[in-house]
C-alpha cells in the first residue's frame, strides 16, 4: 500500500520531526489517542518504541530502523506489542519506506506498507489504518505550521 502527501515545509524539517520524540510527542497519534510514550535509538539498528493513550488501553509499538538515509529517507520493520512488551505474534508487522521529496519548499511524503500477507493488509485496513494515518497527518500539517 503507497500511500502519499505534501506538506508546506522544508524536507529537513519535515525529516527531522520524524526523526526525534520532542517532536512525535505533539504530532505522531491522533487527536483522541496521543502519543504517552516514546523512546528512540534513530540509526540504522535502532529502536523506537511508542505507546499510545486511549482510553481502555496502551497499544505499543516497536519500530527497528533498517534505513536511514538523512534527509530523503527512513525504513523500518513496525511491530505490534503485546501486554507483556514483547512483539506480538497475533498482529502482523509492516516493513514502512518514508521517501521525503522537495520541491518550491514543499515537501512530498510517500509513504509505503509492505505486509506479509494480502490478508494481514486487509486486517490492518479493517482496523483503520487509512483512517488513523490521515488523522496523524493532518496533525503533523499543523505542527509543521507551527514550526
Amino acid at each position: 500500500m503507497t500511500l502519499t502527501r505534501t506538506f508546506d515545509a522544508p524536507r529537513d524539517l519535515v525529516f527531522e520531526v520524524h526523526s526525534k520524540c520532542k517532536h512525535l510527542m505533539n504530532w505522531y497519534g491522533g487527536e483522541e489517542w496521543p502519543l504517552s510514550k516514546c523512546e528512540m535509538d534513530f540509526r540504522e539498528g535502532g529502536r523506537w518504541t511508542y505507546c499510545f493513550k486511549m482510553p481502555e488501553e496502551e497499544p505499543c509499538g516497536l519500530a527497528i530502523y533498517k534505513q536511514i538515509s538523512r534527509p530523503g529517507k527512513i525504513v523500518y520493520k513496525d511491530h505490534f506489542l503485546d501486554g507483556k512488551g514483547e512483539i506480538s505474534k497475533e498482529l502482523p508487522a509492516s516493513l514502512m519506506t518514508l521517501e521525503f521529496t522537495e520541491e518550491n519548499g514543499k515537501t512530498t511524503i510517500v509513504n509505503r506498507w509492505e505486509y506479509p500477507t494480502d490478508s494481514d493488509l486487509d486486517l490492518m485496513l479493517e482496523m483503520g489504518a487509512l483512517e488513523g494515518l490521515a488523522e496523524i497527518w493532518d496533525r503533523l500539517h499543523k505542527y509543521l505550521n507551527q514550526q
